[in-house]
């Protein structure tokens, strides 16, 4: 289930020409399409059921069905640059936490900011125990989590949106609004 679920991130994330679906502007695609081209186009066997159960149990709530099961679709973390993400805009909490690893960390203390890569927004969490799961993912990595000054941020001009899934999004992140660098769980 683990490497299914990798793959369909892959697919509704970053290549959807690799199974060949026909994704609209948000990331959506049609269950039906999803289901069938990966049997067609890759390796793993994919049924209505396997695809409902990854979804419900997704502990990160990747993936989002529309209200009839329809089609599906990852919240965020597009790389696919003609898909825009549907995000509510509004003010962040007071604080938002990153998760990253130290040596992206240097990497973001060279360039100035936490920014969005090949990705349409650097993702936040309001949730430190989130944070925690995105920076723990890279093997062989110290996981640390970036407290950020959101609200500083929003005050001084900065747009926040939030995903379906609670991912607060944003633009970059410049390192002066970093007021806390977090190098363990508490």
């Amino acid at each position: 289930m683990k490497n299914l679920s990798k793959y369909l991130c892959l697919l509704l994330r970053h290549k959807p020409e690799d199974a060949e679906l026909d994704m609209d502007e948000h990331g959506w695609v049609s269950v039906k399409q999803l289901i069938e081209n990966v049997n067609k186009f890759s390796k793993y066997r994919l049924s209505r059921e396997t695809l409902e159960r990854l979804v419900g149990e997704d502990e990160k709530g990747r993936y989002l069905f529309d209200e009839r099961h329809k089609k599906i679709k990852c919240c965020q973390g597009h790389s696919v640059s003609w898909v825009v993400p549907e995000l509510e805009y509004r003010e962040p909490p007071d604080y938002l936490y990153h998760g990253t690893n130290t040596t992206a960390m240097r990497k973001i203390d060279e360039s100035g900011e936490i920014n969005r890569m090949k990705r349409h927004a650097v993702h936040l969490q309001a949730d430190k125990s989130k944070a925690w799961q995105s920076a723990e993912r890279w093997k062989n990595q110290t996981p640390v989590i970036l407290k950020v000054d959101a609200a500083a941020m929003c005050d001084d001009g900065f747009s926040f949106g939030v995903s379906e899934n609670d991912v607060w999004c944003t633009e970059s992140v410049p390192v002066k609004y970093i007021i806390e660098r977090i190098y363990k769980h508490e």
